[in-house]
């Protein structure tokens, strides 16, 4: 069983945790598939932050088109009617863009649009949304994602989901000025024995 991460991320923590707390750690990056948060895991050491975000961007581009698929179909389509399924990670990014709280209106609309996706690609549609503003302008990607070559949606969505796990990964790893005492004491806590998810 997956052990219980720490509060705080580092790769010094990361890499000297338990193989089931780094796997924990990671899901914090990896949307609902501990399958390549264990992966990770199982790569180390990282000797930065800059070094796991290459590897998750070449692992992620080169998994078989079975592992793409179930990596894709983990991730929560836009403004789901149970939000509390996603992860945190997830309800946070959506939740910047308002995309929890929908009108009547326009949650119809995106309903339908994610019907539409769905059943044409297989997967919801990913967008990296920490790169954009306002939901206008994810709106307006719908109809050219939805009639897009499946194989080059693929790609791009693969593309998505690496854009979505380097920005995770920056925003927990933005500690460069932690002092020494406090990484020792993240080490520490990876390692704590105990509780389970």
């Amino acid at each position: 069983m997956q052990g219980t991460a720490p509060h705080s991320f580092s790769i010094q923590a990361f890499n000297r945790a338990k193989i089931d707390q780094a796997t924990a750690m990671m899901d914090r990056i990896v949307e609902r598939s501990a399958w390549l948060a264990r992966r990770a895991a199982e790569a180390r050491p990282f000797g930065t932050a800059e070094e796991l975000s290459a590897w998750i961007d070449t692992e992620v581009r080169s998994l078989t088109k079975d592992e793409a698929l179930q990596l894709l179909c983990a991730h929560p389509e836009l403004s789901p009617p149970d939000p509390s399924t996603m992860s945190l990670a997830s309800q946070t990014e959506q939740g910047r863009l308002k995309l929890l709280n929908l009108d009547q209106e326009r949650a119809t609309a995106l309903a339908d649009l994610n019907r539409r996706y769905t059943r044409r690609h297989g997967y919801p549609l990913i967008v990296a949304l920490h790169e954009h503003a306002d939901f206008g302008v994810i709106l307006d990607q719908f109809d050219l994602r939805i009639s897009a070559d499946p194989d080059e949606e693929l790609k791009r969505s693969l593309g998505q989901v690496v854009s979505v796990m380097k920005a995770r990964l920056s925003r927990l790893t933005d500690n460069s000025s932690k002092p020494p005492e406090t990484l020792q004491a993240e080490v520490t806590g990876a390692n704590a024995g105990g509780s389970t998810r």
